[in-house]
């Protein structure tokens, strides 16, 4: 039995998945819309159909917001947070480039006679330099799509300028060297001595996870691309909300009447962290 099927409308070759497959995958998507489409316009919905539809959305969908925001309040650090140590990094690269102010974002940009706002050619060569000497050091590293832990050193050589002031271009650096937006960026160290002779800038950058995660936009909690549902229409091919906190909308949505909701909400979310601790 051939492993593959010519397809019927494209003529490319497919991995053959049933007994009686003809088209490829993206035809069959494609006819599949198509079908769905045909059906939806032969049997068009009333008004009062359609507004029904769009209100039971609206209500699952606030029913999941409030169990995800039930979800973050029980998971929220405390002013204790800063005594936990910091995380043990299964990869860490480490780089350094010549020291310069030209780093610190007080002469990051010049104003131009035209009234517009550019990079400097100093603090743009630095970025550049910074951002191949990280690309060097990551050409046989995988970075998963998950939190990115910055360790900074600034050797400056004299006291006149802010070390902190060079977070934003080794920032916008790190950018330009990894696949991943600077909002999953944390700085792990950031410190700074006087350096006379030769100073320098080091700059380290890690994970302690290999898993590529998401943001779930209920909870806020970074969970694994496995706990979302597909969804094609968005760059990473996931959806934005997690499956827990869907599934504890649907249960929130059973409970009757209305006000015992909150009541309710609480024991779910209880229920479903001692599970998960266990």
């Amino acid at each position: 039995m051939s492993s593959e099927v010519t397809c019927a409308d494209c003529g490319t070759q497919a991995r053959k998945t049933g007994p009686t497959q003809k088209y490829c995958a993206a035809c069959s998507e494609r006819r599949d819309m198509m079908r769905k489409r045909l059906w939806a316009r032969n049997n068009p919905g009333s008004v009062e159909q359609v507004r029904q539809h769009v209100e039971k959305a609206r209500q699952r969908r606030e029913l999941n917001k409030e169990a995800g925001a039930a979800a973050n309040r029980a998971s929220r650090s405390s002013i204790a947070w800063y005594e936990c140590e910091g995380p043990d990094l299964l990869w860490n690269v480490r780089v350094a480039v010549p020291f310069s102010y030209s780093a610190s974002k007080n002469h990051i940009y010049a104003m131009r006679r035209t009234g517009h706002i550019a990079l400097r050619r100093e603090s743009r060569q630095m970025r550049q330099a910074l951002a191949a000497a990280l690309s060097r050091g990551l050409h046989c590293i995988r970075v998963a799509h998950n939190k990115l832990w910055l360790d900074i050193l600034v050797q400056k050589p004299n006291h006149k300028g802010d070390a902190v002031n060079v977070v934003d271009l080794v920032c916008d650096a790190v950018k330009d060297a990894v696949d991943i937006d600077d909002r999953w960026f944390c700085i792990r160290r950031l410190n700074w001595e006087i350096v006379k002779d030769n100073p320098r800038l080091f700059v380290g950058i890690g994970q302690d996870s290999r898993l590529d995660c998401q943001i779930c936009s209920y909870c806020g909690q970074i969970k694994p691309f496995a706990e979302f549902h597909r969804n094609k229409h968005n760059p990473l091919g996931i959806g934005r909300e997690c499956r827990q906190c869907r599934h504890r909308g649907r249960r929130l949505a059973k409970e009757r009447p209305a006000g015992r909701r909150l009541g309710v909400l609480a024991d779910i979310v209880q229920a479903d962290t001692t599970s998960e601790s266990n």
